[in-house]
């Protein structure tokens, strides 16, 4: 990893850019068919889910449009550990439970489209997920971790994944 110095100007203009390309993200997220502002379904959903969450999501080209749904709900829902009881953001939730037929329900969506959703966060790492924990059958609820958004750094798209910052772990971007 190498250290690369920049003036304050350049910085300036760095930040510059990231939000011109975080506006046009949500833009382009707005614009879709099927999102809160469009679909009435949605829009009910969408109340049940947290509304607070970092404008980098918009940046991460989800392919399923319930993806960012699904994660906000998951955040509303999700606890903290103890010892992170006192600090301003948490960084791993405790294990929850994703019942898709529940969800789908609740969103009145397919359940195939909630399906989708998941998997595209356990690509994304937005929610640590592993096979062996649950069932293999496809009728049950999976569990998971969920990460907060809040120490997203960005999207690259060469490697297609997100990073994080001072997460311990190594698919993680290292703390600055």
């Amino acid at each position: 990893m190498k250290a690369v110095f920049i003036t304050e100007r350049e910085y300036k203009q760095l930040a510059k850019n990231k939000l011109k390309e975080m506006q046009a993200a949500e833009r382009k997220f707005n614009s879709r068919k099927k999102v809160h502002l469009n679909n009435t379904n949605l829009s009910v959903f969408y109340e049940q889910c947290s509304q607070e969450f970092s404008e980098l999501l918009y940046t991460i080209p989800f392919r399923c449009y319930f993806t960012l749904y699904l994660f906000l709900f998951l955040k509303e829902r999700v606890e903290r550990f103890e010892f992170e009881e006192d600090k301003y953001q948490w960084t791993l939730s405790k294990p929850l439970e994703v019942n898709f037929s529940e969800i789908a329900r609740l969103a009145k969506v397919p359940i195939n489209t909630v399906r989708s959703a998941f998997k595209e966060l356990t690509k994304y790492d937005f929610l640590l997920h592993s096979d062996l924990l649950t069932e293999d059958k496809n009728n049950v609820s999976k569990s998971g971790i969920l990460v907060n958004d809040y120490w997203v750094i960005g999207h690259d798209s060469v490697k297609n994944k997100v990073f994080f910052h001072n997460l311990k772990s190594q698919k993680y971007a290292p703390s600055l």
